[in-house]
């Protein structure tokens, strides 16, 4: 997360709590009011000329209230210094009724600490430290008011001194909580914005669902790490006729056309939970079972290439309507152990799996004919209960000294794409 948006988060969360903070400004005073009045009118234990003052004090608090509430709340008019200012009236306010209302060592005095516990909700140090700054300097006024007033019995410098240094304490240490809590939004996004790198890395080779299984799991940190054996099934598709297609077309068509091919493919491999191993030029290598486990390997294997057929063969109907070049594209799915993990330098490292199970995949798909997908007799053997075959015979493979029996899937069977 770039700084302008963690600035601009901690901006809205101090827009919030300034909401809120006037909302429990309009709750309080209307309950101050109706107090007053029921003190002054029911039980008459207030004397009249301190009810008057106690009543415009509260009524200019109030209109102070509203007139922030319409411009924050209503209008969502709001700068930073507007939190200072805020935290400044209130503490003008109160010390205003206290004065007014002769309250020195009354209830109202505890208010002050409430002030700065209240801007706690503004998200910032600083203006935790200005309220307690406030709060501390307004009791100061009522400390100083109390003397010469026969009525009232003067607060002690001791007293005072003690109220003030706890303000200014209670404000460092609301001040503290909220960095505190600051520093613990900014883990969090740090450590969120690396997950998402981490994700959209593994995205590159493995589908969002299985990224964040990754990731989730306790193995997720090595899941795609340190070279190890693995039995996986490979799945290798090819365009028939490539290079002399690539040779007959200008570079931007051809890009065109391979992007177009590959998303599609790409969205077919994802969605069986494949991951995707690379690219090698007009060819796609993808590997199920690693990194992580899947039982039913072989075929998921095989459902992809079928539908990566039925994708191609929708593709090839696109293009034809719009009179452009159509792809044969052969594919071969074989099973084995190989060796997964890293491979490349300190500089540049890349995933892929290694082995002898790679290499007779890529002779195995070489023998596949356009639209066709060829599978190992060792495929065959754990998915014929979910899917038809043609026996195709034994072939000879380059690099290999016996015959190999083939398979064809049949495409037109129930159940496929």
């Amino acid at each position: 997360m770039t700084t302008e948006k963690l600035d601009a988060f901690f901006l809205e969360e101090e827009r919030s709590g300034e909401r809120k903070i006037n909302l429990l400004r309009l709750f309080f005073l209307p309950v101050f009011l109706a107090n007053e009045f029921f003190n002054f009118y029911a039980l008459k234990v207030v004397d009249a000329a301190l009810h008057d003052r106690a009543v415009w004090a509260a009524l200019a608090w109030l209109a102070y209230s509203v007139l922030t509430w319409s411009l924050v709340n209503r209008r969502g008019l709001y700068s930073r210094p507007v939190k200072y200012v805020s935290a400044a009236a209130d503490a003008f306010f109160l010390t205003l009724t206290i004065v007014a209302v002769e309250g020195n060592n009354g209830p109202l005095v505890p208010l002050f600490y409430i002030l700065i516990v209240i801007c706690a909700l503004r998200y910032s140090v600083r203006a935790i430290l200005a309220a307690a700054c406030f709060s501390a300097s307004g009791y100061a006024v009522v400390w100083l008011s109390s003397y010469g007033n026969p009525r009232l019995v003067p607060i002690s410098a001791y007293a005072a001194v003690i109220h003030m240094l706890i303000m200014v304490l209670m404000g460092f240490a609301a001040g503290y909580a909220v960095k505190k809590m600051r520093g613990l939004v900014l883990k969090f996004a740090e450590n969120f914005v690396r997950r998402e790198q981490a994700e959209s890395a593994l995205s590159r080779y493995v589908s969002r669902q299985v990224a964040k299984k990754i990731l989730d799991s306790p193995e997720g940190a090595t899941a795609i790490g340190e070279s190890r054996r693995a039995h996986v099934s490979v799945l290798i598709s090819d365009i028939r006729g490539f290079t002399p297609m690539s040779e007959a077309m200008a570079p931007e068509e051809l890009v065109e056309l391979l992007n177009a091919y590959f998303s599609r493919m790409v969205d077919v491999v994802f969605r069986h939970d494949g991951t995707l191993d690379k690219f090698v030029g007009d060819a796609l290598i993808v590997v199920f079972n690693d990194p992580f486990e899947q039982t039913d390997a072989e075929k998921r294997a095989v459902a992809c290439a079928a539908e990566m057929q039925a994708k191609i063969a929708g593709f090839n109907r696109e293009q034809a309507s719009a009179e452009k070049r159509t792809l044969g594209v052969g594919i071969g799915v074989h099973c084995g152990p190989v060796i997964a993990g890293k491979v490349g330098s300190e500089s540049r490292m890349d995933y892929t799996v290694m082995g002898d199970t790679v290499n007779f995949t890529s002779r195995l798909q070489g023998k596949a004919p356009a639209g066709a997908v060829y599978v190992s007799s060792a495929v065959k053997e754990k998915t014929s209960a979910d899917y038809a075959y043609k026996n195709v015979g034994k072939m000879e493979f380059k690099g290999y000294e016996e015959k190999a029996e083939v398979f064809e899937l049949d495409l037109a069977a129930p159940g496929l794409p």
